[in-house]
């Protein structure tokens, strides 16, 4: 399917008249380890919340205006990839064993009955909100299209009548609202939830679709994940024995996420498995270096030296062919994408 005529039957959702809304909270699971990737270790648990009358036409406004916006952009469908580059696509996940704790949560808990939120002492035993999402019901294709948008992890509430004075309450915060009619501001004794008029992703179909990357891999914890993957590469790595220096590998994938989703896409198109067999590393690297203007400085057994960050990065830009060559011309250019020609 492209593009438009997707983007036209999610847009059909827009005259839903069975609108849901639920808190997600994200914790860690009983059954399952600490040191277990992000992607298993935590459960997601969604608790819906009754919207009045006047909030459902603002949640259908916004669904209706990200996939305008979508349109307008005349994106096209691409299949999700660590690193891309910047042009407008929607990207599509269907690859979903692995995310198995978020799976599970799309899978079995938005399918069944989900509890609503009744009282104050239920929204107090959430841990941390961690994401909203909006049900949307077509009653003739019987269908549910939800729409999933990143909150900051944060506790939900706190009720001013739970302390003892307001000193007490003013350590806790106060979240205070201004009434209108008496034109005053008050202390709102409940707890209030900012709706962004956005959407990170959309699930439908069994296929989540993507309209904002970075935070979909924060509600998925791909993020965390991602970190952890990163640096098991690392460890590849060392294991090849073709870097002296990984110390400043290890140190630059923790503190700059960009680069860690290069090394993890260095690894995806095959070139640490090139590098294992190639017989010479120093050549190829030497190759690389002429051709990109890039100086790599190599120990007497041959290993490229990585002597500090700047190096670091130039090892990781060209082992995820960060830098391409045109077809005209030869000129090199820089871009994170690095899509693989399909050759049919």
């Amino acid at each position: 399917m492209d593009a438009k005529s997707l983007l036209k039957e999610l847009n059909s959702f827009t005259d839903s008249e069975t609108i849901h809304m639920y808190i997600i909270e994200r914790k860690q699971r009983a059954d399952v380890k600490t040191s277990e990737r992000a992607s298993v270790k935590y459960e997601y648990i969604p608790l819906q919340v009754n919207l009045s009358k006047d909030l459902k036409p603002l949640v259908i406004e916004m669904l209706s205006k990200a996939i305008e916006k979508k349109v307008k952009e005349d994106v096209e469908i691409k299949n999700y990839e660590v690193i891309d580059d910047t042009l407008d696509k929607l990207y599509t996940y269907k690859d979903l064993g692995k995310i198995e704790g978020f799976h599970d949560f799309l899978k079995n808990r938005l399918n069944n009955e989900i509890k609503a939120l009744k009282n104050f002492a239920e929204l107090q035993e959430l841990e941390k909100a961690w994401a909203l999402c909006y049900g949307f019901y077509d009653k003739k294709t019987k269908g549910w299209l939800y729409c999933i948008k990143k909150l900051a992890p944060r506790r939900m509430a706190v009720e001013l009548n739970n302390h003892a004075d307001i000193s007490e309450a003013v350590k806790h915060g106060i979240t205070s609202l201004f009434d209108l009619d008496t034109r005053t501001l008050k202390p709102l004794n409940g707890f209030a939830l900012n709706l962004e008029p956005s959407i990170d992703m959309i699930y439908y179909k069994d296929t989540i679709y993507i309209f904002q990357k970075r935070a979909f891999e924060d509600i998925t914890s791909l993020t965390e994940e991602f970190e952890t993957v990163a640096q098991e590469i690392v460890d590849e790595i060392k294991a090849i024995k073709f870097v002296k220096g990984l110390e400043h590998l290890s140190t630059l994938v923790a503190a700059k996420p960009a680069f860690r989703n290069k090394l993890i896409k260095a690894k995806s198109i095959g070139n640490l498995e090139f590098l294992k067999n190639c017989g010479d590393i120093k050549r190829e690297f030497q190759r690389a270096g002429k051709k990109l203007e890039i100086k790599f400085r190599f120990d007497d057994k041959g290993n490229v030296v990585a002597a500090d960050e700047d190096a670091a990065e130039n090892i990781i830009k060209v082992l995820c062919e960060y830098y391409k060559e045109g077809v005209l011309g030869g000129k090199i250019f820089e871009s994170p994408a690095g899509r693989i020609k399909d050759s049919k």
